[in-house]
């Protein structure tokens, strides 16, 4: 068995990865980057794309799966292996994917056809998100995918006592300390929206489309309760839709929380005094760029909590002084890293922006 890294430039910002088997070959994952303008896509090679069986998604969000119609139009004819949230997510229809929840449990390994097993539990970073442990025979691989277990809202599945040859772990904060550098960051995200709020300043969170935000809404209806929240519509439909369908992904206390949590629409023809959350973390839409404008000219705060892209609206407003990074983290750091690791069985571990971040294309299991 051999796993490619076909990412390259191999980081978080765009993952892939291509399982050539003994038998069965599949791709893990299929990120689109959009801000590196021309090289966007994989480096997979159509043979590759043509040979896959499966493509395994860890969640939705574009750099783990927006390459995905791309794939499809070079020749990509197996199946999708997804989370039901997952699909409902994508912006894209994906014909007969193999449904996870109607696989098997979490921690309950599954026959696939071409002698494939997979176990997957849920990996806290989003609704739909999920880890994999992937074996053809004695070969074993595990990808954590965005694994988060100190998540505010979304529920995980422990990855513990897991056996693997090659494990592929998140590490996107790096060599960032854990716990006291997430309190930190959620303190100085609150206390900049605490300010802003005193001054009769509003502030805008510009955030995913699915995870974060979420998280971000729960600090700041604890933190100020009487503050006015307002979210677009994307925003408002997600919260919504936290119900029965979705419990399985939300920890139960974020359920009762954010269900007594009142997020108004955004008024269009003036501006008022809160919190606005906005479902574009670059803020490359018209919409987004049009609100961002009305609530500068109010003297509003822009304050950015995750990745900013370059050549995006975010990171001009960013590099002009308009807007502040104050990172929410949903990553795992090196010591959260090595932490998880310590407590599972993997012979050999790939975690980017860490010490055990690849140094070749290929690895052979």
């Amino acid at each position: 068995m051999k796993l490619y890294l076909t990412g390259e430039p191999c980081s978080q910002q765009r993952h892939c990865y291509f399982v050539e088997g003994n038998r069965v070959n599949f791709i893990v994952d299929c990120g689109y980057q959009r801000c590196y303008e021309g090289d966007e896509l994989p480096h997979l090679s159509p043979e590759q794309i043509r040979a896959s069986r499966y493509l395994f998604l860890t969640h939705s969000h574009e750099n783990q799966s927006g390459a995905l119609p791309a794939l499809l139009a070079r020749g990509f004819t197996g199946r999708v292996v997804m989370t039901t949230e997952t699909a409902r997510q994508l912006p894209f229809p994906v014909d007969d994917p193999i449904v996870l929840e109607g696989l098997c449990l979490p921690y309950t390994p599954a026959e696939l056809p071409g002698g494939l097993s997979v176990t997957w539990g849920r990996s806290g970073h989003c609704s739909g998100s999920a880890w994999f442990r992937l074996s053809e025979g004695p070969h074993t691989l595990f990808f954590s995918g965005d694994y988060f277990d100190s998540a505010r809202v979304h529920a995980a599945d422990p990855i513990t006592g897991i056996s693997a040859d090659l494990a592929v772990l998140d590490c996107d904060y790096g060599a960032h300390t854990g716990a006291s550098s997430r309190e930190k960051m959620v303190g100085a995200l609150m206390q900049a929206i605490g300010e802003a709020l005193a001054d009769g300043r509003p502030v805008a969170l510009p955030v995913p489309r699915y995870g974060r935000g979420q998280g971000i809404l729960s600090y700041v209806h604890e933190r100020f309760p009487e503050a006015d929240l307002f979210g677009d519509a994307h925003f408002r439909e997600e919260l919504n839709h936290l119900d029965a369908a979705s419990a399985m992904w939300v920890q139960q206390r974020a359920l009762d929380m954010l269900a007594d949590t009142f997020v108004r629409p955004i008024p269009e023809e003036f501006v008022a005094l809160g919190v606005y959350f906005i479902s574009d973390p670059q803020l490359d839409t018209a919409y987004a760029r049009a609100l961002v404008r009305r609530l500068l000219t109010c003297g509003g705060r822009i304050l950015l909590t995750g990745t900013v892209e370059p050549h995006t609206h975010a990171a001009q407003l960013m590099h002009a002084g308009y807007a502040r990074l104050l990172r929410y983290g949903v990553h795992c750091t090196q010591e959260d890293m090595m932490r998880i690791a310590a407590q599972n069985d993997f012979k050999r571990i790939i975690a980017y922006r860490s010490d055990y971040a690849p140094t070749q294309p290929v690895y052979e299991v």
